[in-house]
């Protein structure tokens, strides 16, 4: 039976090493502003639609390995609407809660972000 380890030149993906050239970073139109964890509040905003800020919390803590205080989520959340990427919207049944959407801008930093992250891990073109 044949070794099916892959070799150390195709890493642990099985495929052959990226290409070590360079890369045109001008063709990504990121803001490279955003913390990691405001990136991660960007894509699960976007993946839920309008979202209670509770129900954010409760999926990044299944993400992090620790529980996520009112102290980061709430300030970092408006951070991003003072940058115009989400909006803040108060619940009308409850006037404690307060719900996020992406606004036009954010939904296309997340589309380009996708786009970066998933071009950044393809295999190179041969």
């Amino acid at each position: 039976m044949a070794d099916s380890n892959p070799t150390d030149e195709e890493g642990a993906s099985g495929r052959n090493p990226p290409s070590t050239g360079p890369i045109e970073f001008s063709t990504y139109n990121i803001p490279t502003d955003l913390t990691a964890f405001q990136t991660h509040l960007l894509c699960l905003i976007h993946r839920f639609g309008p979202v209670e800020g509770v129900t954010l919390q409760n999926a990044l803590e299944d993400l992090y390995p620790e529980d996520i205080n009112h102290g980061r989520l709430y300030p970092s959340l408006d951070r991003m609407v003072d940058s115009g990427l989400i909006t803040k919207q108060t619940k009308e049944k409850d006037k404690r809660r307060k719900e996020y959407a992406l606004t036009g801008r954010g939904e296309w930093v997340a589309e380009e972000y996708h786009q970066f992250v998933r071009e950044m891990i393809a295999p190179p073109a041969e």
